[in-house]
């Protein structure tokens, strides 16, 4: 008479439960792999932002020594006309389209004049991105945001 083994039906087991563990590590590993690759890349704004660990001394804006061919655009929100104005190195434009023609006549005399943009909190993002785009399209080889060191962490 022969007596039925243990060994036998015991690895039978380890090897059925197996099988559904290997399933889903498969299945979670085509899930990151396909997940990643849907990523948009980070190039929509290729403006380099400092880093967060740096600290830099505050310039009193009076004390520094401007570019003589420096594009200051100040992006202001006018709340009584519900509209985006424009301050040009001291000329203020009303009509963001007029602005966008003079910042494309400014690329086409000096392309290395540095473009700094500074924005006022209430300005929407869309007029924001708008004379972004225009100063990268126009040609300008560097777009900067102005920053106030006081709220700066």
């Amino acid at each position: 008479m022969r007596l039925p083994t243990q060994y036998g039906t015991q690895n039978r087991r380890d090897q059925d439960a197996m099988t559904p563990m290997i399933d889903v590590v498969f299945q979670l590993l085509i899930f990151f792999v396909v997940a990643s690759t849907g990523q948009v890349a980070e190039a929509f704004l290729p403006t380099e932002l400092s880093a967060g660990g740096t600290v830099t001394a505050p310039v009193d804006p009076m004390e520094r020594e401007p570019w003589a061919d420096e594009v200051w655009v100040e992006l202001i929100f006018d709340e009584n006309e519900a509209k985006t104005l424009a301050d040009l190195n001291g000329t203020l434009y009303e009509d963001l389209t007029v602005l966008t023609g003079v910042l494309r006549q400014l690329a086409e005399v000096s392309r290395e004049s540095p473009v700094i943009l500074d924005i006022g909190g209430d300005v929407p993002l869309g007029d924001v991105i708008l004379v972004y785009d225009v100063c990268r399209a126009a040609g300008f080889d560097s777009v900067n945001f102005a920053a106030d060191p006081s709220n700066g962490e």
